[in-house]
């Protein structure tokens, strides 16, 4: 009886060993499981992190030859506001309050050697941080660097047209708004960057100014080379006058395309010879040793934005900006206008309508009396007189 009575007892330890058994083994499979989904989630974590490593090493390789390209692998590159664009002279805006462009420092005759670089995208001139612009904009900005833009001897390469005219070349004078650090810092805020453009065309004389540019262009012909220019006088690079200028908002015209230019295009543009032109066109190689040519990103649309002249001429016939009751008055004085026009319009078809019945009257008037003096006479042919013999006429 005694033993029948321990079996229960024995029984019950046996579950309870096998119930913390079961309970051990549940835990261990949650860990393995834990273990196996933290692996899993640091695996997928690296790739992501190869695939980005990956996606940022492409970005440095992009080209001209398809721009397409930069749709997909550059997302601002699809913004709304992208430049280069073409101006269309007959809708700019005039805007005559836009401040000038005022320059410092940018005669640096005498100074330190400055670094030209063939970047393999174009040829590009490093600027120390005292050159700046000090009006024009909101804030002051600094020289970063500047660069060039051409095609070929056929195909012209300004990046911005003017009634969609490419010129054979353009430059870019690009600054840094002076409250950021630095050009990667500012790049890519909104109020970040300034560029100056400007257009060159061909001229009957070598440019001397560009020739200190240009001279060294066969030192760097591989791509990702480098060499030293002494200092001159970057200033006489852009027009002689700076007071005439296109204004817009838009973008780098390269990847990664940050919407963050402040564009001043200068009306005025710069002569080289053919020689030089020439000389970029045919000197600089890119990757796999290619002819550096035709750098240029096509047009872009301007999705509404304005495009400023700081100056009058017959097509930039309208303002930018008006205060509001400046415009009211414009338009009370069209409509007032045009009520005229129509008031003297309906005037003169009254009167030339009363100037034709006049006339109709008189003439028909006219038609009656001459009628009615009419002689009233009946003519009547001579009888020829018979039996005349012609021989008895006598001529004397």
């Amino acid at each position: 009886m005694r033993n029948n009575s321990k079996l229960p007892v024995e029984d019950s330890s046996a579950a309870e060993v096998s119930m913390l058994l079961d309970i051990l083994l549940v835990l261990h499979l949650q860990v393995l499981v834990v273990a196996s989904s933290s692996s899993a989630e640091e695996d997928e974590s690296s790739e992501r992190d190869a695939q980005q490593s990956k996606g940022s090493s492409h970005q440095h390789h992009w080209g001209y030859h398809d721009q397409d390209a930069w749709l997909s692998a550059f997302e601002h590159c699809n913004g709304k506001s992208q430049s280069p664009i073409n101006i269309d002279t007959h809708k700019v805006f005039s805007e005559p309050r836009l401040p000038p462009i005022k320059l410092e420092g940018y005669d640096l005759t005498g100074s330190h050697a400055l670094t030209l670089i063939n970047d393999g995208h174009t040829l590009q001139l490093s600027l120390p941080s005292s050159m700046r612009v000090m009006s024009g904009f909101d804030h002051v900005y600094v020289a970063a660097q500047l660069h060039f833009h051409w095609g070929t001897k056929e195909v012209p390469g300004s990046e911005h047209t003017i009634d969609h005219v490419h010129f054979p070349a353009e430059i870019h004078v690009v600054h840094y708004n002076s409250k950021y650090a630095n050009l990667s810092e500012a790049a890519s805020k909104a109020d970040g960057l300034a560029v100056l453009g400007g257009f060159i065309g061909i001229g009957l004389h070598d440019n001397d100014n560009y020739e200190k540019i240009l001279s060294a262009l066969t030192d760097i012909s591989i791509e990702e080379s480098d060499t030293e220019i002494p200092g001159f006088n970057v200033r006489h690079l852009l027009p002689d006058s700076l007071d005439r200028f296109y204004r817009y908002n838009g973008s780098l015209t390269t990847p990664p395309c940050f919407q963050t230019v402040s564009w001043t295009l200068f009306n005025d543009s710069i002569r080289v010879s053919r020689r030089q032109l020439a000389a970029l066109e045919d000197t600089l190689k890119t990757e796999h040793n290619k002819l550096l040519s035709k750098n240029f990103r096509a047009p872009q649309l301007l999705h509404g934005r304005k495009v400023l002249a700081s100056f009058h001429t017959e097509s930039t016939t309208r303002i930018a900006s008006k205060a509001p009751s400046e415009t009211r008055d414009n338009n009370i004085m069209e409509s007032n206008g045009q009520i005229l026009a129509i008031i003297f319009g309906v005037l003169f078809a009254v009167t030339l309508l009363v100037s034709s019945v006049y006339t109709y009257r008189q003439r028909k008037k006219y038609s009656k009396f001459k009628k009615d003096s009419k002689p009233n006479v009946i003519y009547k042919p001579a009888a020829v007189e018979k039996d005349i013999d012609p021989t008895s006429v006598t001529v004397s």
